[in-house]
């Protein structure tokens, strides 16, 4: 799993949702997010490990996954800095 970062930016760190059940899903780690107000989205931020990297450079496809009972739009981008 590609490490989430806590920026200057971070405005909230979400957590397991309600049901969530560490023996039959894992662990569920804090999610640091900087909450958008003004445009309507969340962003976080990921620095990808030396595998991830190995990985992406051979054509691994990288995977998001999103848990609860429905898909938000999302978007995955490689972005130069932290900046929202």
């Amino acid at each position: 799993m590609m490490p989430p970062l806590k920026t200057r930016h971070t405005t909230a760190v979400l957590g397991a949702p309600v049901d969530w059940d560490p023996a039959k899903q894992g662990e569920c780690f804090g999610l640091p997010v900087h909450r958008d107000d003004l445009n309507g989205r969340w962003l976080s931020w990921y620095q990808p490990t030396e595998q991830d990297i190995a990985n992406i450079l051979a054509g691994v496809p990288i995977r998001l996954s999103v848990y609860g009972p429905g898909h938000p739009p999302v978007a995955i981008a490689v972005t130069a800095s932290t900046e929202g």
